[in-house]
């Protein structure tokens, strides 16, 4: 929902051309540290194999899903690498924050993260744009 909503963002023909050429960059700038912070999330996940809070305490999740891997949340970590990178953009990075912050809090009401897998994934999604973000600014 969010990539959506950047990428229907860069195609808004009424927009002024110095804040589109604004919001191109960040959306660009948000995909690339999404993809990137996932790609490097992969392994940790599977290197960590945290057991779901549904599979260590015995519940039945709200939403179906496998078992392992859950420390850090790649979910979460995908939101904020993307709301991150696009917090300069005037409307869009407050918004993108706050479905961020539900995202993660939905992943553990659903039972299918502990606190702290969402915690890590959104301080790796907040390293990953703001490495991005550095990296643009310097070129």
């Amino acid at each position: 929902m969010m990539l959506l909503l950047i990428v229907t963002s860069t195609i808004n023909l009424e927009m002024p051309a110095s804040l589109h050429r604004l919001v191109l960059a960040h959306a660009t700038i948000a995909v690339v540290a999404a993809i990137v912070a996932r790609l490097v999330n992969e392994p940790v996940s599977r290197r960590f194999n945290r057991l779901r809070p549904f599979e260590l305490y015995g519940f039945r999740p709200l939403l179906c899903h496998d078992g392992g891997a859950s420390f850090p949340s790649n979910h979460a970590t995908g939101a904020f690498a993307l709301s991150i990178s696009m917090f300069a953009v005037p409307s869009y990075g407050p918004v993108l924050l706050v479905l961020a912050f539900l995202l993660a809090i939905s992943r553990v009401y659903t039972g299918l993260h502990h606190v702290t897998d969402v915690l890590a994934g959104a301080l790796h999604g907040l390293l990953f744009a703001v490495f991005f973000l550095t990296l643009y600014s310097v070129f």
